[in-house]
């Protein structure tokens, strides 16, 4: 239990290291951001474009930094969408049953899917030096990247969610039977 415990603690470290640098890119986001919509008036007003393709195109990437790079640290968080009606009225141990299930059987074969579809188109993306087809656009292929390298964040992530819930069931797996070998010498008594 204690090597899968380390494992799951491990992918959680990672995830949460990685989402610093999307933290961070929030902040160079909406500055960038700010900084095309005030270049656009005042390049206007002052007669010289202050902005370009690749600012506005710098914003784009930033965004699908956030995105993909906060993807198992969300999961980590708990902070993605959930229908959670049914799920209020549920013991601890249903709930983890359910995590595990959703979790074996929905997320990791989409996010392994994901990941493993991407890699090729990425792999030609850089092969080809892939850049934007707008004039002064960034080079593609950095971002296309981000895509299997974020749902493989996603993937170890929720391994770590399945090992948290498989130890949660068994700690009450074990604790039952324990009470239950409790109640027998009881009754012998």
């Amino acid at each position: 239990m204690n090597k899968w415990l380390l494992i799951s603690n491990r992918f959680d470290k990672l995830n949460q290291s990685v989402s610093t640098i999307a933290r961070w890119a929030v902040l160079l986001m909406l500055g960038l951001g700010l900084w095309n919509v005030i270049g656009r008036y005042l390049g206007v007003a002052i007669g010289h474009n202050l902005s370009s393709n690749g600012l506005i195109e710098g914003q784009w990437y930033l965004f699908d930094m956030i995105f993909l790079l906060g993807l198992g640290w969300t999961l980590q968080k708990q902070s993605h969408v959930r229908v959670d009606v049914l799920q209020a009225s549920w013991s601890k141990r249903r709930k983890a049953k359910l995590e595990l299930l959703g979790t074996l059987f929905l997320l990791l074969p989409f996010a392994i899917g994901v990941m493993l579809i991407s890699i090729e188109p990425t792999v030609h993306s850089w092969l080809i030096g892939e850049t934007s087809p707008d004039p002064n656009g960034l080079p593609r292929y950095w971002m296309k990247t981000l895509i299997p390298i974020g749902f493989l964040l996603l993937t170890l992530q929720g391994i770590s969610e399945a090992i948290r819930s498989w130890i949660f069931l068994s700690d009450v797996s074990s604790k039952k039977k324990t009470q239950a070998k409790k109640g027998q010498e009881n009754n012998f008594d």
